[in-house]
Order: C-alpha cells, then sequence, then structure tokens
C-alpha cells in the first residue's frame, strides 16, 4: 500500500489542527491585546508629549531631525508594546492551569492516537503527557508546553509545541496586532 495517501492524510491532520491552536491561541492573544491597548495608548501619550515640548524648544532648522527621531522612537515604542504582549501571551500559555493544560495536550495528542508516532514533551508536562496518551513517550524537549511528535523511523517531525504554535500565530498577526493596538 502507498505510503503517500497515509502521509497525506498526517499532514492534513497536522494542519487541521494547528489552525484549530492557532484560533485558540489568537483569541488568547485577544484577550492580552485588549488589556495592554491601554496601556499602550498611555505610552504613546507620554512619548508624544515628552517629543513635542522637545521640539518646542529646538531651533526651527531642527525640527525635520526631530521629527524624523520622534518618528524613530514612536516606531520603538510600539516595537516593545508589540514584544510586551508577545511575552505576556507566552507567560501566560507557560502558566495554563492544570485543567486547561490538560485539555490542549488531550487535543493535541487526540488526532494522533494509535498512530506509529513517539512523543516528546518538556519535563513538566511528562507525567501528564504519559497519562493522556498510549504512544510510546521518547524524552523531554525544550519548550514551554506541547508535544512534538516524531516517526518512529525518525524520518519527519510534527512540532506542536506552545512555543512554535505561538510564534507561527504572532508572526501571521502582525499587522493585526499592530492594528489593534495603534489603530
Amino acid at each position: 500500500m502507498p505510503l503517500e495517501p497515509i502521509i497525506e492524510e498526517i499532514v492534513r491532520k497536522g494542519h487541521q489542527q494547528v489552525a484549530e491552536i492557532k484560533s485558540s491561541a489568537e483569541e488568547e492573544a485577544e484577550k492580552i491585546i485588549l488589556e495592554a491597548k491601554e496601556n499602550a495608548k498611555e505610552i504613546l501619550k507620554r512619548a508624544r508629549e515628552e517629543a513635542e515640548k522637545e521640539a518646542e524648544r529646538l531651533r526651527r532648522q531642527e525640527i525635520s531631525s526631530i521629527n524624523l527621531e520622534m518618528k524613530k522612537e514612536e516606531l520603538n515604542r510600539k516595537r516593545e508594546v508589540v514584544e510586551n504582549v508577545y511575552q505576556m501571551l507566552v507567560e501566560k500559555v507557560a502558566n495554563l492551569d492544570g485543567k486547561e493544560r490538560e485539555e490542549l495536550l488531550k487535543k493535541l495528542l487526540s488526532k494522533y492516537e494509535g498512530q506509529d508516532y513517539v512523543v516528546y514533551s518538556n519535563k513538566k508536562d511528562e507525567e501528564l503527557v504519559k497519562k493522556l496518551t498510549k504512544l510510546e513517550y521518547a524524552g523531554n524537549v525544550d519548550c514551554i508546553g506541547g508535544v512534538v511528535l516524531e516517526s518512529k523511523d525518525g524520518e519527519f517531525r510534527i512540532n506542536l509545541t506552545f512555543d512554535t504554535l505561538l510564534q507561527e500565530v504572532y508572526e501571521s498577526k502582525m499587522k493585526d496586532i499592530y492594528e489593534k493596538l495603534f489603530g
């Protein structure tokens, strides 16, 4: 029996599962973004006020240079805010309570149950992963949570760690995050 259909089904299931996890992570990111939005407005308000006072004191010929610096500073502050939002999300996911963590891991593992994979997790989740699946446990990986599935022949891996999934959502939603935070 050709392996192509099986591999295609595994890949399809992996993509489907990643999409579901991304959706869940996006919802969580939305909540964090709303919390950070007010903080971002205040930071930007203070930065603008300080920059305006500084520009008023400088001579006319320096204004164009100051405007350039203000924009650079504003972009840096926006970048800092977005990085802080991402770090808050990572921390929130890393510190999920036991029930939420178990539900996410169960969801990740359920689609691969009974298939020919070995599973890796972080040390913190090792016992939980062993409890939730009959897949052979292969060891620990350095991540905040989630699992890595590997074919027993070692030919391919499916990285379903929270780290990777959060980074994918962050990168794919960067524009949306900036628009929601800064208009």
